[in-house]
């Protein structure tokens, strides 16, 4: 019997597309022209959608600058409450930060782990728990301002230096104005400008 001696043929695999990174972008090819964004949708005239998005978006710029540290946004925020208010519980962390008080034990128990957070008995009260920074947690707050300002910086980027004033001052007249209708109102006296945003809401 004859045995072919032909070489068995093989064909090559599709080039396969390098992997995207997750949460990045590629790059546009050359014949793909200039990105052009449309806001044109419904949903871009929606406060709360706006809003929603605007969050994710500061969400996610602070945890890129602030990845070398391993600490979210959130657990950034109750640094700041307890550094701010020593001595206060979780209850007060709860309202000074405007979390739901599944969320700041959540949180609290974390740094707690992590030993930037200490967590005794009060002294005036033995039945509540005080709470206050340990030196490790202000020295990670300390670490942490150049990425946390950097962070400040991309998400106010897009706009003018009067813009941002403004930007910052319709914010402080939304959270102060609205903050008895949030699951999670935070304490009255730790609202920015609540005499003029009460002002403004009896005049309307």
């Amino acid at each position: 019997m004859e045995i072919s001696r032909r070489k068995p043929q093989f064909r090559r695999p599709p080039k396969l597309e390098p992997l995207r990174r997750r949460g990045t972008i590629a790059p546009l090819s050359r014949n793909q022209g200039t990105l052009k964004i449309s806001l044109n949708s419904p949903l871009y005239e929606r406060p709360g959608f706006l809003l929603w998005r605007a969050r994710h978006i500061a969400s996610s710029i602070f945890t890129y600058e602030c990845r070398e540290f391993s600490v979210t946004s959130t657990q950034y925020l109750v640094l700041a409450v307890v550094k701010e208010n020593p001595g206060t519980d979780q209850a007060g962390v709860s309202r000074n930060a405007g979390l739901d008080r599944f969320t700041t034990a959540l949180v609290l128990s974390n740094l707690i782990k992590r030993g930037v957070v200490i967590r005794a008995r009060s002294a005036s009260d033995r039945r509540r728990y005080a709470l206050r920074l340990s030196p490790r947690g202000f020295e990670l707050l300390k670490r942490i301002l150049p990425s946390a300002a950097r962070a400040r910086a991309r998400i106010l980027s897009p706009f003018t230096p009067r813009q941002r004033k403004l930007f910052i001052s319709m914010l402080q007249q939304f959270v102060a104005a609205l903050n008895s209708d949030a699951r999670a109102p935070v304490y009255e006296e730790a609202l920015p400008h609540t005499r003029n945003a009460r002002r403004i809401t009896h005049q309307e």
